[in-house]
C-alpha cells in the first residue's frame, strides 16, 4: 500500500462516489516528500512529517502543516527502504492544518484528513471543499467509505452546499 492512500479517492461532485487508488496518484511512480523536519519513532511505529508538508507522486500533490503516519508493525510483501518502511503496512495516516489534495480533475480541502486503512475510509473535516472543473462541494466532513464507493458530506450545525455548473453544450438545450 503506497503511503498517500488517504487522499487517493477521486470524486465526481454530482455523485459524490468514486474508487480509491491505492496512491496519491494513479499514474503510480516514485513519491516526493518534502517538509521542514521528519521524525521516525520506531517504538510507537510512526513517522512525523512537520512542517509545509508537500507530498507529489505523478500529477498528484498533497499538502498540510503535519501529516502523521501510523504503521500497523506487520511487513507487508518484501523489504523496502526508507524512513518508516521497516515498521510494516500502514494502518491510520493524519494530514492536519491547511489539507489540500490536488490532481488535474479534483481539488479536496479541509482542516484534518484521517485515513483509516482497517476501514478503507477517508474522511475530512473542517471546511471541507470539493472542486471538479466549476462545480463545488462544502460542508463540515467528508466521509469516503472507498470499498463501498458510498461518500456522505454533512454540513455540521450547519448545512451542505453544492454549486452544479452545467456543460454549456447542454445548457441551452
Amino acid at each position: 500500500m503506497a503511503i498517500l492512500k488517504l487522499f487517493g479517492a477521486a470524486l465526481a461532485l454530482s455523485s459524490l462516489a468514486a474508487p480509491a487508488m491505492a496512491q496519491i496518484s494513479s499514474e503510480g511512480g516514485t513519491i516526493y516528500i518534502d517538509s521542514e523536519r521528519t521524525e521516525s519513532l520506531e517504538r510507537e511505529r510512526k513517522v512525523l512529517l512537520i512542517g509545509n508538508v508537500d507530498i507529489q507522486q505523478g500529477t498528484a500533490r498533497l499538502r498540510a502543516d503535519t501529516v502523521t503516519i501510523i504503521f500497523s508493525g506487520k511487513a507487508e510483501g518484501g523489504e523496502s527502504s526508507g524512513v518508516g518502511s521497516g515498521f510494516g503496512s500502514i494502518e491510520t495516516m493524519v494530514a492536519e492544518g491547511n489539507v489540500f489534495y490536488v490532481t488535474p480533475e479534483l481539488k479536496a480541502k479541509g482542516d484534518r484528513g484521517v485515513y483509516d486503512a482497517a476501514v478503507d475510509t477517508i474522511t475530512m473535516t473542517g471546511h471541507v471543499a470539493l472542486m471538479r472543473d466549476r462545480d463545488v462541494a462544502e460542508g463540515q466532513t467528508l466521509k469516503m467509505e472507498v470499498g463501498r464507493r458510498r461518500t456522505t458530506l454533512d454540513g455540521g450545525a450547519g448545512r451542505t452546499r453544492m454549486v452544479i455548473e452545467p456543460d454549456q453544450k447542454t445548457a441551452g438545450n
